[in-house]
């Protein structure tokens, strides 16, 4: 469908040239345009020849010559994304305690939203139409939730009523040019041991365009009445997994797990040169190396941050985090001439214990568990507030400070900066 125009930016080309809010653009170049990716695609040209139609329904021509460091200043209408169709056994989403904001529950399976925010999709919804078009338009890199390349074992996990073979997609794609990242939750009775070499072996044959694969365990919560019976990866699990990780590593090192899996094990985190440029890091995969490599960078900075306060400190993190936030730990109390810092892993009663990751954590565990003492100013990682700053139950950092009663420091998770709350 053709795209209406919401807001127009002052003093941008298209508000010189007369485009107007209301106004529905029809083509650029004598190229349609259906959605936001056509406008950002078609107004890459010199000259753009505009064929709209006004809020009053009639015909309008505008040519607009771009010029450099100046915005085309056209807000489009909101894109609707595609849902995901599926009912796969492990969806977190399904997981997820009712009354949350309704933001936490769409399933997007869109891959303009792949391309563009870097969401795993399943390529279930993915249309004939819509593999020509990113072809033609090279939308590439996409990310795509494989789980398994045996198409019955896939259907099974992921309810999918059809029968669907995701190599074939995948091998037009890269004959296309298009390539893709991979991702494989594994889930214990699924796609782990026998199961997890052989979608592996598939992903990394020379016919398809891999940059990455990584594999996670399956996360489960406390909500699962009325779903499928699943068991946590378990240590065996993990170890065994992280050795066939390990086997197609030595011809192909873009495969990696997940830092759960490690932890799982009871085997230290790798070293950087393991992740690479660290793709998969989005997936959980590398950020406990990437958090112990920038704090080492920004070691400096971030001890003289803590000596401005004649305070100790107190850092809150996840289970998962809590060996690699100790030794930080341990490095500042070695610097630091007045101050000591202490570490505290929340228990995430929200969701269940065996959520370990500390973009799950909560305001209500983090107040209802803190052990602070009274000179302690407490420490707490970015991630767990959203792009709005909101909890997963909520509560901005000021409402945090005011339910702890003391001053708040608020760390990226990867110790690239800091803010005082």
């Amino acid at each position: 469908m053709p795209l209406k125009v919401i807001e127009i930016h002052s003093r941008s080309l298209a508000a010189k040239s007369g485009i107007l809010a209301g106004d529905t653009i029809l083509s650029i170049n004598d190229m349609p345009v259906n959605d936001f990716f056509d406008l950002e695609y078609y107004s890459n040209d010199y000259q753009l020849d505009f064929d709209l139609i006004t809020g009053e329904s009639e015909a309008k021509s505008v040519t607009i010559f771009r010029q450099p460091n100046k915005a085309l200043g056209i807000e489009p209408e909101p894109y609707r994304h595609g849902v995901c169709r599926n009912k796969c056994v492990f969806c977190f989403i399904d997981q997820l305690p009712p009354k949350l904001r309704p933001s936490l529950y769409n399933k997007d399976d869109d891959y303009l939203y792949s391309y563009v925010f870097g969401n795993y999709i399943t390529l279930t919804n993915f249309s004939p139409t819509q593999l020509k078009r990113v072809i033609s338009q090279h939308i590439s890199p996409l990310y795509i939730s494989v789980h398994s390349t045996d198409p019955a074992l896939r259907g099974q996990m992921m309810n999918h009523p059809q029968s669907f073979d995701i190599l074939k997609v995948l091998r037009q794609l890269a004959r296309g040019g298009i390539s893709c990242h991979f991702q494989i939750v594994c889930v214990p009775g699924y796609n782990c041991g026998e199961q997890l070499r052989k979608t592996l072996s598939d992903l990394l044959d020379g016919s398809l365009s891999a940059l990455s694969v990584g594999v996670v365990p399956v996360g489960l919560t406390k909500y699962r009445q009325g779903l499928a019976l699943l068991k946590p990866l378990g240590k065996r699990l993990a170890t065994e997994s992280i050795k066939i990780i390990d086997e197609f590593r030595l011809d192909r090192d873009i495969v990696y797990a997940a830092d759960e899996l490690y932890i799982m094990a009871g085997l230290p985190i790798p070293e950087d040169d393991y992740y690479g440029d660290f793709p998969q890091l989005e997936n959980g995969i590398g950020m406990l190396r990437l958090t112990q490599s920038n704090f080492l960078r920004k070691r400096r900075g971030f001890i003289k941050e803590l000596e401005k306060q004649a305070s100790d400190y107190l850092i809150l993190t996840s289970r998962l985090a809590c060996s690699t936030l100790e030794d930080i730990a341990a490095y500042l109390n070695s610097k630091l001439s007045g101050s000591r810092v202490r570490v505290q892993a929340i228990r995430n009663d929200f969701l269940g214990e065996q959520i370990g990751v500390s973009g799950l954590l909560t305001a209500s565990d983090v107040i209802g568990q803190h052990t602070a003492r009274r000179n302690e100013i407490v420490i707490l990682p970015s991630n767990m507030f959203n792009h709005e700053g909101l909890t997963l139950d909520d509560l901005t950092p000021l409402d945090l400070k005011a339910g702890l009663g003391r001053p708040l420091l608020v760390v990226d998770q990867f110790f690239e900066d800091w803010d005082w709350i």
